[in-house]
């Protein structure tokens, strides 16, 4: 019992303090960088602090599919509040995440988050929100990215949930080329509602650059199906214990 109230404690503590040391470099950097880059270096290293002290390892496959110089629109699941930090620390672009608006009000961490130039997004407003998103198509440049995780919000139990089209959308109009990425095993490591993370590996799968130049809008719900049966078809593939949700 003193185990299970002891770990959660460390990782709290832990977190905050890497919070708080790195929060400050990261704004300062980021009003120093024009491109985002500088203080995105200091989110990886905050991500790598982390998990480095939960006794989380990320394995990456499929990174010779990258290319630095390239710009792209990163699609993935999402079951585990690690996720961000693993695919941070394995993806070796800078990245700008597409996340909920509540996230960019907590004190510290949201300032330093919209310094680094990550994309708040309230789904109460879809024009807002798409208004957001496609005044970032010309900051994508030089292998600065844009992630999306598309099922919309951490799956309880890392069965793989209904996707939403933002992040094709996104594609289409932008014509930068689609990523899926597979993320394995964050929901056994640090499961939705549990503060408690357990040792482990973590697996970032990146898939085959889908590309979108030439296409119409028209084709995507075809997209749609075809990054998400890249994702379900990994993670059947490397993790024996998924489930996929049999409304889909």
């Amino acid at each position: 019992m003193l185990k299970k109230v002891i770990l959660p404690a460390w990782t709290l503590a832990s977190t905050t303090v890497y919070t708080l040391v790195l929060a400050f470099p990261t704004m300062a950097a980021a009003i120093l960088s024009r491109t985002g880059k500088l203080p995105f270096k200091f989110g990886v290293l905050w991500s790598r602090l982390i998990l480095k002290s939960n006794r989380v390892k990320v394995q990456v496959i499929g990174a010779e599919k990258l290319r630095n110089w390239r710009s792209y629109v990163f699609i993935s699941n999402h079951a585990s509040n690690l996720d961000p930090l693993a695919v941070a620390q394995g993806i070796g672009h800078t990245l700008r995440f597409v996340g909920k608006k509540s996230l960019f009000r907590i004190p510290i961490f949201g300032w330093a988050v919209s310094l680094a130039r990550m994309i708040p997004i309230d789904r109460s407003d879809g024009p807002a929100a798409v208004r957001r998103i496609n005044r970032v198509v010309r900051e994508l440049k030089e292998g600065i990215s844009v992630f999306f995780f598309a099922e919309g919000t951490r799956s309880n139990d890392g069965t793989l949930q209904k996707f939403k089209k933002g992040g094709v959308v996104f594609a289409l109009r932008s014509r930068l080329p689609i990523v899926p990425i597979t993320i394995v095993n964050s929901s056994t490591i640090l499961p939705k509602g549990s503060l408690r993370v357990k040792p482990g590996i973590m697996k970032v799968i990146i898939g085959d650059p889908i590309e979108t130049e030439g296409l119409r809008e028209s084709a995507r719900d075809c997209l749609l199906r075809r990054v998400r049966g890249i994702i379900s078809r990994n993670l059947k593939k490397f993790n024996t214990a998924f489930r996929e949700s049999p409304a889909l």
